[in-house]
């Protein structure tokens, strides 16, 4: 398995796009959000960085509940 790396804003924004997070505010962070099948909200943000450091890219994953896979 590769090894995770910091990745673009664009590319992270991509990613939650394609797996139905919705844009729903854009200040200091894009803020974004999805509802599970199960009815959970999940809501996750990224900040407006060209390069988003390898610390904030794993507390996204965790807190989208996605796969470290999806993210290289």
């Amino acid at each position: 398995m590769p090894k995770l790396q910091s990745l673009t804003q664009g590319k992270i924004i991509k990613i939650f796009q394609s797996n139905g997070f919705k844009q729903v505010r854009s200040r200091k962070h894009i803020t974004f959000k999805k509802t599970d099948f199960n009815g959970k909200v999940r809501t996750t943000w990224v900040p407006h960085h060209k390069k988003i450091t390898l610390f904030v890219t794993k507390y996204i994953i965790r807190q989208t509940g996605k796969s470290r896979e999806e993210f290289y």
